[in-house]
């Protein structure tokens, strides 16, 4: 029996062939708002929170923006209080720091209150910090802030690592951000991980999403240790506010400046380096949220 062999199918030249036909009859979903914001938001202000947004007046007049302003008004009034009455703080605080240098175990009240600044949304290591410089000094302040530091965070992570890890998935699926910054974290390699670590973003928040993110105990705590000198600038600048107010208050000064500029580069690169790397993984992140969204489209349809 002869067979006559059908021409094969021409499609005009700007149109597209699928390679795969689309599963039950379905298409890839759409983007969804959040999804197109995201990907529309691919400059270097975009991290775990989208800087970009700040620029907008819509975000300052909303709820959340409102939140944002008072919280930012607050800490730079504080931070302005704090650098024109250095000196009057430290004096008065004096009794305190004196009487507990003077105590044996006197070091262990600023380790305790690390460990527990250690968990979010807990905050306030940098002060801690500048009273250790003031109290011991650098090299016994430096100790005393790594020891309450490390003992948090390992503690910390594994909290998270043993009893939030459901939780940071769930997460992970519903913030795209989030979802960019533990991608970034997991395939990345240790260079990205030291990074994390340096950046502007707290510490023991890098620890939580770490932990999450099923990261190795040893990896991050090479990482850990590794990044203290992050944790010397604090102390260093309470030496210096201690020996201003013996009157070596201009070149001290100075000093604290240098210092925190440095630092302030240092860590914003590292945000940059980290920025750029969500960025990079962002298109597939969205996209696997898509396809997912197809997966189960097509499972509710054949039910």
């Amino acid at each position: 029996m002869h067979h006559t062999q059908q021409p094969a199918p021409m499609y005009p030249y700007n149109q597209s062939v699928p390679l795969y036909p689309p599963r039950d009859g379905l298409r890839t979903p759409s983007p969804t708002p959040s999804e197109e914001r995201a990907m529309a938001s691919t400059g270097e202000g975009v991290g775990l929170v989208d800087l970009s947004s700040f620029k907008s007046k819509e975000f300052w007049s909303s709820p959340k923006g409102i939140i944002y302003g008072i919280g930012i008004l607050v800490i730079a009034a504080l931070v302005l209080c704090f650098a024109i009455f250095h000196k009057k703080i430290v004096i008065g605080l004096e009794p305190a720091t004196n009487w507990c240098k003077s105590q044996t175990v006197g070091w262990l009240i600023p380790v305790a209150i690390l460990v527990v600044l250690s968990f979010p949304p807990l905050f306030g290591h940098e002060i801690v910090g500048i009273l250790c410089g003031v109290t011991w000094g650098i090299g016994e302040g430096f100790g005393i802030m790594a020891l309450g530091s490390l003992l948090g965070e390992i503690i910390n992570y594994f909290v998270f690592k043993f009893c939030c890890t459901s939780r940071a998935r769930k997460l992970e699926k519903k913030k795209i951000m989030y979802a960019c910054f533990s991608r970034v974290i997991r395939d990345g390699g240790f260079k990205v991980i030291l990074a994390a670590r340096y950046s502007l973003i707290p510490s023991h928040l890098t620890t939580t999403i770490f932990a999450a993110s099923g990261m190795k105990f040893h990896i991050f705590l090479a990482a850990a240790v590794l990044s203290l000198p992050k944790q010397l600038v604090t102390v260093y600048i309470g030496v210096l506010m201690a020996a201003s107010v013996n009157g070596t208050d201009k070149k001290d000064r100075i000093a604290s400046i240098v210092v925190s500029v440095v630092c302030f580069i240092i860590t914003s690169f590292a945000f940059k380096i980290i920025t750029q790397e969500m960025n990079k993984v962002k298109p597939e992140v969205i996209h696997e949220r898509r396809k997912a969204r197809q997966v189960d489209n097509s499972s509710t349809t054949s039910v």
